[in-house]
């Protein structure tokens, strides 16, 4: 079986989502490549040598008519999806070259590429809010071929140590619309003292004195070093893998995640402006300071994290579950 992947970057976790995907099916036999477009420059080289590293076979920043010789020179099984900017092309692919095609949504909002879908063999989910969107997107009518496939993560051992020396780091691209949430916690901060605070993201703030990592396709070896992480959606599940305490910072604080009693899949965001900067200040302050004074409670949601990421995002699982849809389709 040979899948060609489809994918467009971009900055909200999705794509380093779509690259473990890759390397979990990979490891389950299935031949892929991946072609990923609209890499920025300046991170070409750091995505090209994060895929060889990891022994996938990709083209970055190809054009549609060298998408088209991938699919006529070599004999491709079906086409995968994974943006919806390109939809449309995956259709008119996947009907010239006469095989299945299939798209995977990330987000919980509507998108005017939707309308190309009614095609597609079969459409994944990522999680339940971008399902009920889908699902509201084809009503009235009962779309069949509609199912959940949640991102997936790499579950190693975790180290669940003390809370009492605080470490805190957010993760994201910092948008425009990131900023004035991102500006609460980074003000917070120096209340909490002892705490250390970490960024990741494409560019330095200039109020920001504390340790910056330029953007990466692999956070793994920075969150070994960090207790709390901030962010949304991919970022914030690769936290939870090991074993870290999640806050949902995006657009507005959207709080601790915590896996008790969860009966969905989450999207880990926290979309549109809620409260005014002050409010999200004092959120973050109650919220973190709730932790330090129960180092007990707060070492049980680590633990309770790194279960509930075992337990519905294992890599081994996803893969199979993406594996097993497409031996349904063909």
């Amino acid at each position: 079986m040979y899948a060609l992947w489809l994918n467009k970057f971009d900055f909200s976790g999705n794509t380093e989502a779509v690259i473990t995907w890759t390397k979990g099916v990979l490891e389950k036999g299935l031949k892929v490549h991946l072609v990923l477009i609209g890499v920025p420059s300046p991170l070409l080289g750091i995505y090209q040598e994060h895929l060889n590293k990891a022994g996938l076979k990709s083209s970055l920043n190809i054009n549609r008519q060298q998408v088209q010789n991938l699919l006529y020179y070599r004999s491709f099984d079906l086409l995968h999806v994974y943006h919806p900017d390109l939809f449309n092309m995956a259709g008119e692919l996947g009907s010239t070259f006469k095989i299945p095609w299939l798209a995977s949504v990330f987000e919980g909002e509507r998108h005017e590429n939707f309308s190309f879908l009614h095609k597609a063999s079969y459409i994944t989910c990522c999680n339940s809010v971008s399902l009920q969107v889908l699902k509201g997107f084809f009503y009235p009518y009962n779309k069949q071929n509609l199912l959940l496939i949640p991102q997936g993560v790499t579950i190693k051992p975790a180290n669940f140590s003390s809370l009492e020396q605080m470490s805190i780091l957010y993760a994201g691209p910092l948008e425009i619309s990131h900023a004035a949430s991102f500006q609460a916690l980074n003000g917070t901060v120096p209340s909490l003292k002892p705490c250390t605070f970490g960024l990741v993201s494409r560019h330095k703030p200039s109020t920001f004195k504390r340790k910056f990592y330029p953007w990466t396709p692999d956070l793994s070896n920075i969150v070994e070093g960090y207790n709390i992480i901030a962010g949304f959606g991919y970022f914030l599940l690769q936290g939870i893998s090991a074993g870290k305490i999640a806050l949902i910072l995006e657009e507005k604080y959207g709080g601790i995640f915590s896996p008790f009693h969860r009966k969905q899949v989450p999207d880990f965001r926290a979309k549109s402006q809620g409260e005014d900067d002050m409010a999200v200040h004092k959120l973050l302050s109650r919220d973190l300071q709730a932790l330090l004074d129960h180092l007990p409670a707060a070492k049980k949601l680590r633990q309770d994290n790194w279960s509930y990421a075992r337990e519905n995002h294992d890599l081994e699982i996803i893969a199979e579950k993406i594996i097993r849809l497409y031996s349904r389709i063909l």
